[in-house]
């Protein structure tokens, strides 16, 4: 797993967490960062982490506005 996907799905393990706003300039960006969005953490990563508040990854549904 690579750290910005990490990043993203730590902070959204926490209850009081409902998004995340990323940087994104370009069509590359915003694929990269929907698929971060999707991405799964292992347990063990999380292990004795602060967050730790519910048991793995809850679902997020991403929006891209302006879209077709």
């Amino acid at each position: 797993m690579e750290l910005p996907a990490a990043a993203i799905q730590y902070l959204l393990r926490h209850p009081a967490v409902t998004s995340v706003v990323t940087g994104m300039r370009t069509e590359e960006h915003v694929r990269g960062n929907a698929a971060r969005y999707r991405a799964v953490i292992p347990e063990a990563l999380c292990g004795g982490a602060l967050h730790r508040t519910r048991p793995g990854p809850r679902p997020h549904k991403l929006v891209l506005q302006g879209s077709k």
